[in-house]
């Protein structure tokens, strides 16, 4: 009957639109593919000019650059080819795939793919860092349209990949896609931060780079044992005082504020959240380092600027994050826990202590390790107020955390000092993950023990 669609009609419709939906995503794969061999991008070194496309980027052995007193020949990273020759793989990969009906593993493979330029971003520094040894401080780089499509046409291949599935299953897919991106952004970081510290390292000594006591760039010794300690004892301070003056105001906040007085100091503990560093940096430099040199008990032994002045202004900056974090999962406990223990005998305060913080004791660990994090990343404020003198540490001191060190010389470092400066990016980024892991450990250690 005229305007009835049988089902066979019907699948015919829906495989026509399906096939319709992989004939768009394989062929704006197919221009991702080309693009890696069009012009990509193009170095300028004072009066040479080099276009070249990514896979040449993969092939040629390097760029001649002629400077006022030098000519070399500067190499293209080994990171580099590695990224733009699986970028051409997987988008291959992903246009194969999507031709023989494997739609997530095609998204997966496009979306990787689209970000391999951001590999050849990152490890375009170290060309440019290498024509500076030649005298020349000319130098710029610009990316030209191919390497725009292949960053962006990553994720609209992978949709188009995706939505042939349907629209249904577009969503879940996509969500699939997008946590593949963030990880890979997390390996991308990973493997750069590696590529470019490890070389110093090597050339340096891993002994006398992580235990050598001196860091003298003028004189080619990069000890960095005294920033390690510094940034290990402000750290510790920090959180010394942040975590019980948190913990306690989030149980105030959670449990026996009323509300009025509530509303007071909600808004004062989200006004220090958002105050910038360099805010907290002034207040440190102008009031707590002051306190300090004025104390009578230290007057004659300290500047101001001390270990003891971060301490106190990380320990404030930590405040934040450890209450906000804490106080959510302090109310997030079932209200249950506190009428039973209520109900067995227990006063309102040991029900807080011996029951409503155990069980929100994964929360608080949470709020803990961003506690954690911000103290050690912190550099502005660090800056303002402890000296920034490779010192070892003496708790009136002046000192250098890894972060302030990158910081103060990074705009000037060249050659090994500045891969020096990329091997204390690296021990800090080792040094954040074993945090990490370890209060990881000790909240599924803390989970087990109470289970059993």
């Amino acid at each position: 009957m005229n305007g009835i669609i049988t089902s066979a009609e019907r699948e015919k419709k829906e495989s026509k639109i399906q096939n319709g939906k992989k004939g768009l995503a394989a062929m704006a794969g197919l221009i991702s593919v080309v693009c890696f061999f069009l012009p990509y991008i193009t170095f300028v070194f004072k009066n040479t000019v080099y276009t070249v496309s990514a896979f040449q980027l993969a092939t040629v052995k390097g760029f001649v650059v002629r400077g006022p007193e030098l000519t070399g020949l500067v190499a293209v990273p080994l990171l580099t080819r590695i990224a733009v020759i699986a970028g051409v793989v997987l988008a291959v990969a992903g246009v194969l795939l999507i031709v023989f009906n494997k739609p997530v593993a095609a998204g997966t493979a496009f979306v990787i793919s689209g970000m391999t330029p951001l590999i050849v971003l990152m490890s375009a520094s170290a060309i440019q860092e290498a024509v500076t040894q030649l005298n020349i401080s000319e130098i710029s780089v610009d990316y030209l349209w191919p390497y725009i499509y292949i960053l962006l046409g990553g994720i609209f291949c992978s949709v188009l990949s995706l939505w042939v599935r349907g629209t249904e299953k577009l969503a879940e897919s996509m969500f699939l896609v997008f946590s593949c991106v963030s990880v890979g952004s997390v390996l991308i970081i990973t493997i750069y931060i590696f590529a470019a510290g490890a070389p110093a390292i090597l050339q340096i000594g891993l002994g006398n780079f992580l235990f050598g006591a001196t860091w003298n760039a003028d004189a080619q010794q990069f000890g960095i044992l005294p920033l390690i300690l510094s940034s290990i004892a402000g750290t510790v301070g920090a959180i010394v005082i942040g975590v019980p003056i948190g913990i306690l105001t989030s149980v105030f906040l959670a449990e026996t504020a009323r509300p009025r007085l509530a509303k007071l100091v909600h808004p004062a503990v989200e006004l220090l959240a958002g105050i910038p560093s360099v805010v907290y940096g002034f207040f440190g430099m102008l009031v707590i380092v002051p306190a300090i040199r004025d104390f009578p008990p230290f007057r004659d032994h300290t500047i101001g600027d001390s270990l003891l002045a971060a301490v106190i202004i990380l320990a404030i900056m930590v405040l934040p994050t450890i209450v906000n974090v804490s106080e959510t999962s302090l109310r997030a406990v079932p209200q249950s826990y506190r009428e039973a223990s209520l109900a067995l005998g227990a006063t309102p305060t040991i029900t807080i202590f011996k029951v409503v913080i155990p069980a929100a004791r994964s929360g608080i660990l949470a709020g803990v390790i961003l506690g954690v994090g911000r103290a050690i990343g912190e550099t502005m404020a660090v800056i303002m107020v402890a000296g920034n003198v490779a010192n070892m540490p003496s708790l009136l001191g002046t000192v250098r955390f890894l972060t302030t060190g990158i910081a103060m010389e990074m705009s000037y470092a060249s050659g090994l000092h500045r891969q020096a400066l990329f091997a204390i990016g690296l021990v800090l980024f080792v040094f954040i993950m074993i945090v990490n892991v370890s209060f990881t450990y000790i909240s599924k250690r803390g989970v087990q023990m109470d289970a059993e």
